[in-house]
């Protein structure tokens, strides 16, 4: 009795894209195997899951737990990038199926691997499958970059706060009330250039908790304010360039700030060996004003020295 395993798969672009969905998989699965008088002891299915990683698709763990328990001996997918479209991932699997005497079949590319014909052409085409991944990547990755090398901004659901950008839509929008805010940010902290001050400032006057030190650093570290735009996160690919989108923040102020902060890092380093220092507070008993007496200094970890 031949015990099959159908697998179907399908991610969330390629519902979408191509309407590729899980049931179509599934009929026709369903009659190859009536063909084929093959009994079908399950079916697994992984639905909105990328094909990239097995470790985070619990159908297709599922089915793996089912094979090592010999309660399958034949695998049964639409096409081989449903079970996989890495080649490393794929060899794994057929090995893992050769160990425990179970074959692969896939009905799009009319392949069993019980046969050496059969294993040869199973990592070619899963050859071709990785090959086809990298290169949607890289379009992809094309595609982001000229996109923002044409002054659009990539981000979505992490748009710099202060800016909105409705779906579809290509160009951020100035918030007006969450720019009020980052306006706020600048002025306040040009009066006392104190992060956590500006961050407690802010949460008192809009009634809000989620503002702190890193938070306001940011903002006044971002070239979208004064209409920048972005791209990548290394030294390698990253790259600014004029956006389309409104200004929240003059240039000039953006550049005062800029030159502020840059001030205020040079005093956090050592005089020594330049490394960031480490802000302290210590505490000591005044016998002459009968009180404890709190004051903060600076510590540098390399050279083991503190600093005033």
């Amino acid at each position: 009795m031949n015990k099959t395993g159908i697998y179907v798969r399908v991610s969330t672009e390629e519902q979408a894209q191509h309407g590729f969905s899980i049931r179509a998989q599934i009929d026709k699965l369903k009659s190859f195997c009536n063909i084929k008088e093959w009994d079908i002891y399950d079916v697994y299915s992984d639905e909105g899951i990328s094909g990239k990683n097995i470790n985070e698709r619990p159908a297709l763990l599922k089915m793996i737990d089912d094979i090592k328990y010999n309660n399958i001996d034949n695998v049964l997918v639409y096409k081989i990038d449903r079970l996989t479209r890495s080649t490393k991932d794929l060899i794994d699997l057929i090995e893992l199926f050769n160990e425990y005497n179970c074959s692969f079949n896939s009905l799009t590319e009319s392949i069993d691997t019980k046969s050496s014909t059969g294993r040869m052409f199973i990592k070619i085409i899963g050859i071709f499958a990785e090959f086809e991944r990298e290169t949607i990547a890289e379009r992809v990755k094309f595609g982001l970059e000229r996109k923002v090398r044409e002054g659009y901004t990539i981000a979505n659901k992490n748009i710099s706060f202060g800016y909105k950008k409705n779906k579809g839509e290509k160009i951020q929008k100035i918030d007006l009330k969450k720019s009020k805010i980052v306006k706020d940010i600048f002025k306040y902290f040009l009066k006392n250039k104190n992060y956590s001050e500006v961050a407690r400032l802010i949460n008192k006057k809009y009634n809000l908790e989620n503002f702190d030190y890193k938070k306001i650093k940011n903002i006044l570290l971002n070239k979208n304010y004064i209409g920048y735009v972005r791209y990548g996160i290394n030294k390698n690919n990253y790259f600014e360039i004029k956006g389309k989108h409104e200004s929240i923040i003059d240039e000039l102020l953006f550049n005062t700030t800029k030159k502020i902060i840059e001030e205020k890092n040079k005093k956090n380093n050592c005089t020594y060996c330049g490394s960031i220092l480490t802000k302290k507070e210590c505490k000591y008993f005044s016998i002459k004003k009968n009180k404890f007496i709190f004051y903060k200094y600076f510590y540098c970890k390399k050279c083991n020295k503190n600093l005033q």
